[in-house]
């Protein structure tokens, strides 16, 4: 069964109420933040979600999985229940739509990602608001459960390396993946999982940043059941979200992100291939 992950601005348009969730995001040293690009400008009555902020803060690696008391005090800090029918969107591309609809989720929310962003519903017709940025009275704070729990650490990842159990799917460029360009961040081996595949994430979207056609994703998603179960990779596990999404968008059933990512595999003392899959 294919799940809807997107949603077309014409769609948002007609959509009574929801909630506008901003997931801009982009890596150090990109010259701007999120929340700079969510000041400026953003989708009506929009709220700001910090893929940096409302995370494990416990873990060393970045932006990992918030838990459920996390979370639960963002809601609580935007007027917000939980309840709402949440749009997420990014001004840039679908980067940090992707994670964030992830984050939401995991904890049963009524969410789906703005397919092309901010572009695609300024050139439906819809409104953009600038200046004072509107504020919901904080609401009870009400502690979120959590549905779906499909994260998996390395140990569940070597284990699925080593047996197959599961397919591993990078959504690092290819130069990443075959160890022949250094990783953005620091202290970082060059090279990939032992028996993944790679899968750059911009292969799975359009020129102007929507999640492609069915039949495209058909064509650019690996030839396997849809019974195998899945685990998703990148960098830090932030594009590894966008890589699920197309997973379930093409009926999918057993769709595992790995959080750590590269930033923790890389960093440990485990076995790292290089070149071509």
């Amino acid at each position: 069964m294919r799940e809807t992950v997107t949603i077309s601005a014409i769609q948002a348009l007609a959509e009574s109420d929801p909630v506008f969730v901003d997931a801009s995001w982009f890596l150090p040293g990109a010259g701007m933040t999120g929340e700079e690009v969510f000041e400026e400008r953003r989708l009506p009555r929009a709220v700001f979600f910090d893929l940096d902020g409302v995370c494990d803060v416990s873990s060393p690696l970045p932006h990992m999985a918030p838990g459920a008391a996390a979370f639960a005090r963002w809601l609580s800090w935007q007027g917000l229940s939980g309840g709402e029918k949440f749009i997420i969107y990014d001004q840039t591309s679908l980067v940090g739509a992707a994670r964030v609809w992830w984050t939401f989720r995991r904890f049963g929310c009524d969410v789906r990602i703005l397919d092309g962003g901010l572009n695609a519903w300024r050139k439906s017709g819809g409104s953009i608001e600038t200046g004072e940025i509107f504020r919901r009275p904080p609401a009870i704070e009400r502690a979120p459960r959590m549905i779906w729990d499909d994260t998996v650490n390395w140990e569940d990842v070597s284990f699925a390396s080593r047996s197959g159990a599961a397919l591993v799917v990078d959504a690092r460029s290819q130069g990443r993946f075959e160890g022949s360009e250094l990783e953005p961040r620091k202290g970082l081996k060059s090279g990939h999982i032992p028996g993944s595949i790679n899968l750059p994430f911009p292969k799975l979207l359009t020129a102007d940043g929507k999640l492609k056609s069915e039949d495209a994703l058909e064509a650019a998603l690996p030839r396997v059941s849809r019974e195998t179960r899945i685990i998703t990779t990148c960098g830090s596990g932030v594009t590894a979200a966008i890589l699920s999404a197309a997973f379930l968008s093409a009926g999918f059933r057993d769709v595992r992100l790995y959080d750590g990512s590269w930033a923790e595999w890389g960093a440990r003392d485990l076995p790292v291939e290089t070149g071509p899959a």
